[in-house]
């Protein structure tokens, strides 16, 4: 039972800093990108103003890969 606890505990620690790294540092960019387009300038704020990284990097990723299904053959909405 406490090797369960131990494992899971690790499990959440690696995986929480593979998506942090990974994912919100491929995406985050592109995401930034396209919402400071988007909305003007308005969101993501300046620089040191809180914000959601998670949420611009989610933005990001789907626009990517919309982007993608319309641009393979067959692979449309």
């Amino acid at each position: 039972m406490a090797l369960d606890a131990i494992v899971e505990v690790v499990a959440r620690a690696v995986g929480g800093f593979l998506f942090e790294v990974v994912f919100v540092g491929v995406f985050y960019w592109p995401g930034w990108l396209l919402l400071r387009t988007l909305t003007l300038g308005r969101y993501p704020p300046k620089k040191h103003e809180p914000h959601s990284k998670e949420f611009v990097a989610t933005f990001g990723c789907v626009a990517i890969l919309v982007a993608a299904l319309l641009t393979v053959p067959g692979g449309g909405l």
